[in-house]
Parts: C-alpha cells; sequence; structure tokens
C-alpha cells in the first residue's frame, strides 16, 4: 500500500473572530494511480504544519490609506494654491469652479428670472450663494438657435403658399445670432464692472455674478422667440414688451443695490440704459430675424396681336325691270 506525506497548514488571521477559528488546509500527495490510503495517512503518514502571520494588505488596509494620504500631500505641494483654497487660474479647476452647479438650482434660477418678486433680491437668493457659467452659456446658445431657426421657419411659413417663391434656409442667421447673444451677454457686464470699479463701488457685486444675471435674463427671450414665428405685428410687439419688461425689471432689481449709492441722477441714467439695451435687444430680434420681406410681383409685358377682322362689302345693283 502506497504511502504519502500530509501537510496540514495553519493560517492565523490578523483579525479574529471571536470563536477564534483557525483554517487548516491538507494537502495530500497521491500514488502514480492518484488514490490515497486511508490507513498510510492515519499511520506512518508526515504531517507539517505552517503558521502564516504575514497578509498582503488589501484594498482597504491601513497601508493603502497611508499612501494615499502622502500622495495627496504631494499633489499640494506640487499645486500650492490648494493649500490656502485658492486654485490656480491656469489650472482645471478653477474654471471647473465656474460650471459646479446641479439642475434644481438651474431651474430656479431661470424660473425667477422671468418671475419679478419685490419682496427679494433675485442676486442675493439665488446667484450670490453659487454664482456660475453653466446656466447663461446654455442658455445663450439655445437662444442662438432657437432665434436662427424660429426666423428661417417664419420665413418659411410666409412664403409656403406661393408657387413662384423658391425658399432657402439663411445660414448667416446663426452666426449673426451667435454675435449679437454672446456679445450682449459678455460686453454689457463686462462695461458695468469695470463702471463699479471706476467709481469705487463697495457693494462686492464681482464680475461673474454679473454676467450670471445677464445670462439668465435672456432665458425669457427662448420661449418668445418661438412665438414671434406668427407674422402678425402686433402680437410680436407685444411680446417684446412684455419679455423685456419682466426679465428687465428683474435685471433692474438686482444690480439696483450697487447703483443706489452712487449719484441719483447717474444711477438712474444707468438704469435706464440698462433697460433700453434689453429693450433694443428684443427689437433687434424681431426687426432682422423675423421680418419677412415682401414679396414683389413683376408683370412682364405682353405682346397683344391685333386681329383685323374683314368685311367684304358688296354691292347689289338693283335693276329697275
Amino acid at each position: 500500500m502506497a504511502t504519502s506525506d500530509a501537510a496540514v497548514i495553519d493560517v492565523e488571521s490578523d483579525i479574529k473572530s471571536d470563536a477564534e477559528l483557525s483554517l487548516q488546509f491538507q494537502d495530500f500527495s497521491g500514488s502514480a494511480s492518484g488514490n490515497l490510503s486511508r490507513s498510510g495517512s492515519a499511520g506512518g503518514a508526515k504531517e507539517q504544519v505552517h503558521n502564516f502571520t504575514d497578509f498582503p494588505d488589501t484594498p482597504g488596509s491601513e497601508d493603502d490609506d497611508g499612501n494615499e494620504r502622502d500622495e495627496l500631500l504631494q499633489d499640494d505641494l506640487r499645486n500650492p494654491s490648494s493649500a490656502d483654497g485658492k486654485r490656480s487660474f491656469w489650472s482645471f479647476a478653477y474654471y471647473q469652479s465656474f460650471f459646479d452647479v446641479d439642475t434644481t438650482q438651474v431651474l430656479q434660477r431661470i424660473i425667477w428670472s422671468m418671475i419679478p418678486n419685490p419682496s427679494s433680491n433675485y442676486l442675493q437668493k439665488y446667484i450670490r450663494p453659487n454664482p456660475d457659467l453653466y446656466g447663461p452659456f446654455w442658455i445663450c446658445t439655445t437662444l442662438v438657435f432657437s432665434t436662427a431657426i424660429s426666423g428661417n421657419l417664419a420665413n418659411y411659413l410666409y412664403f409656403a403658399n406661393t408657387g413662384n417663391y423658391e425658399w432657402r434656409y439663411d445660414f448667416h442667421k446663426v452666426s449673426i445670432a451667435a454675435t449679437t447673444v454672446y456679445t450682449y451677454a459678455s460686453l454689457i457686464p463686462l462695461s458695468l464692472w469695470i463702471f463699479l470699479w471706476y467709481r469705487k463701488n463697495d457693494t462686492g457685486y464681482t464680475l461673474l455674478e454679473i454676467l450670471c444675471i445677464y445670462g439668465y435674463s435672456l432665458a425669457i427671450y427662448v420661449p418668445i422667440s418661438v412665438i414671434w414665428t406668427i407674422q402678425v405685428s402686433w402680437i410680436q410687439w407685444l411680446f417684446i414688451l412684455i419679455g423685456s419688461a419682466l426679465s428687465g425689471s428683474v435685471l433692474l432689481s438686482a444690480t439696483w443695490p450697487a447703483f443706489k449709492q452712487d449719484d441719483k441722477k447717474v444711477s438712474i441714467l444707468v438704469m435706464a440704459v440698462m433697460l433700453g439695451l434689453h429693450l433694443l435687444l428684443a427689437i433687434g430680434f424681431v426687426t432682422y430675424f423675423f421680418k419677412v420681406p415682401q414679396l414683389t410681383t413683376i408683370i412682364e409685358p405682353r405682346s397683344t396681336a391685333s386681329i383685323v377682322t374683314y368685311i367684304p362689302i358688296t354691292a347689289k345693283n338693283s335693276t329697275s325691270g
């Protein structure tokens, strides 16, 4: 009967249960035929016990946590701006903070940019806790395409029933709309911020906050641009006044605290210019993108052929008989 060696492995774990269970593994080397002899293992088999006390680090071990802390500290040393809470202008994290906003905040800012609320300030309640550029960027982008598409759609609907008019999509409206919208949403806030800086205003209005206010103030023109496709003049002018009045009042109420400390005449003049530019933007949308050119009818002269009818005249000679 073939004999076999038996190895008993006792594994001691660093983390033991209350019962201090131990795992024992037995390795039996078989004979050539692969059969084990119970009598050999019970009798003359050699038994070896191996105790293991060192184990590889698990993902949640303390060594890994220490290594991660060391790596983070090295990153902070490589980027000194993160140590004092300020991000470098050339780092990605600096621009990432401008888009750190959730969907609920964006929806609230869009809704209340269209609804004036005299009891609360739009800037202090919705913008100042976390100003962003995510909402203004997508609002401006949406307004560009909605204005260009709606303007071409209005042109098409007006001439759809005419048989002698060949309609073509005007792609130049997209570029013109983009130039107009992004210029208005960037240069006007920048001019106001420079004006506040020049007047040494200490109300704490930042450029990011003013950009955010102006970006959300354009949200009301997105649905109105669809209504402007209706080629009825009084309807278009009605929604020009409604849109500019609602969003303009929110815009003025949000920025008024920054100018009320200044000279009264200067403050009123600045508010009038802001409202006038906001109204002028809506008028420019309608007059350029939704002003359908009148269809002119060209009458070509036609040569008319004159028909001359010759009636033969017959003379009757009456003879008296």
